[in-house]
């Protein structure tokens, strides 16, 4: 029984690739970009929805993510589009080791907050995206938008729900659950039970099970996150067509600038 969902060999990550198919963030960070040539590094990178578009753009991107399974089929990808050159990719955890310097540009992406555990992880990132910025390098903080008590959608005890599931490019199906286990209201904090079965053509079996943690980040922290850690906020966003935040918009978009 692996740990992990995301190392289950490069399943899971199939089967991701074929959900999280979105381009709306990918179209606002190139306008956000413009026409400069940055050295961005993407923390929780995932199989590169967001680093490969961008090293198309001949952009040269490090991406970091401690998912093994995640990252070898992201290095497939780059080999079939033959832009090793402008990608690297290291499998590190990304709360507990440092990580690389001299970047114009990080992305703490795609609800990359959401899969925390505590604010004390969340603003380590942070503290992470500082030191690995040159002075004047910009810093990309995307998630959805919960402000006060958690929201009632996430105190559904008990209850299973189907997560990352469908059929794999060689046969594989792949079947993930999660049910949520316990909460705390005023301090955000949910527990979720995880698993994950992949059953191969030759009918052999994976299974994963573990506990997570999760802390739904408000604005209020990353906004307080931001300045306390040196940076200075250019844009605030409430959805990725450039509206200003506000509370009914779906989403806490930051850029913002190392000072």
């Amino acid at each position: 029984m692996r740990n992990n969902m995301y190392d289950v060999e490069t399943y899971i990550a199939d089967i991701y690739d074929q959900i999280e198919t979105g381009t709306k963030d990918v179209i606002l960070l190139k306008k956000l970009i413009k026409n400069n040539k940055y050295k961005i590094l993407e923390p929780f990178c995932g199989t590169g929805r967001i680093s490969i578009p961008l090293a198309l753009d001949e952009h040269v991107v490090t991406g970091l993510d401690k998912a093994k399974g995640m990252l070898d089929w992201f290095k497939l990808k780059i080999v079939k589009l033959n832009i090793n050159d402008k990608v690297e990719l290291i499998c590190q955890d990304v709360i507990q080791e440092q990580w690389p310097v001299g970047f114009d540009l990080v992305l703490l992406a795609c609800n990359c907050f959401y899969e925390l555990a505590t604010p004390v992880e969340q603003e380590s990132c942070i503290k992470k995206a500082a030191k690995s910025l040159k002075a004047g390098g910009y810093l990309y903080v995307d998630n959805d938008h919960m402000e006060g008590d958690l929201a009632k959608n996430w105190q559904d005890t008990g209850i299973t729900h189907r997560s990352i599931c469908g059929t794999a490019q060689d046969g594989s199906i792949i079947e993930s659950t999660r049910k949520l286990i316990s909460f705390n209201v005023k301090k955000r904090i949910c527990k979720f039970e995880r698993y994950c079965k992949v059953v191969k053509p030759n009918k052999e079996v994976i299974e994963c099970s573990y506990i997570q943690q999760k802390h739904p980040v408000s604005t209020a922290e990353v906004q307080g996150w931001l300045l306390k850690n040196g940076f200075r906020i250019i844009n605030h966003y409430g959805n990725y067509n450039c509206e200003p935040y506000q509370h009914k918009l779906p989403r806490s978009i930051f850029w913002a600038v190392k000072i």
